[in-house]
């Protein structure tokens, strides 16, 4: 971060402006850490950096809640996920493991979805979620 400290705060890119917030919210050594998206428009490198930070933090007793649809982030960080439905309701309240694992769940709840197309005369369809693995059944 000492490397940006001479330039404005407007010449920053979105990953090094969500780096300088972290930095100023951690700098009060808060026991709650509340994020909303936090991984939504990083790079690669800076979602790992996130990650582990996040880890790091959750090792050190810090509690973190984050709203998210980035359900790899999810899986490397989190213990307990509460799922909400389209109407901000709750339905689920449970091991993130086993959150992450009922696709029934992902799909009602929009987190998920079925995806088709071809290659040439091939089906391919597949669960998907834009920052996941997925899962792929072929159909001739």
């Amino acid at each position: 971060m000492t490397k940006l400290k001479d330039r404005s705060p407007h010449t920053l890119s979105g990953g090094e402006k969500k780096k300088l917030c972290i930095a100023t919210v951690l700098a009060t050594n808060p026991d709650v850490l509340l994020l909303d998206e936090p991984t939504a428009g990083l790079d690669p490198r800076t979602q790992l950096w996130l990650t582990e930070l996040l880890q790091e933090l959750g090792s050190m007793g810090k509690t973190i809640i984050i709203a998210t649809h980035d359900l790899e982030l999810v899986e490397q960080i989190s213990k307990r996920a509460i799922v909400m439905g389209e109407d901000h309701r709750i339905v689920v309240d449970g091991d993130a493991e086993k959150v992450l694992t009922d696709l029934e769940l992902l799909l009602s709840t929009n987190l998920i979805h079925e995806h088709m197309h071809m290659h040439g005369k091939l089906v391919h369809e597949h669960l998907h979620a834009h920052d996941k693995e997925h899962a792929h059944e072929h159909e001739n």
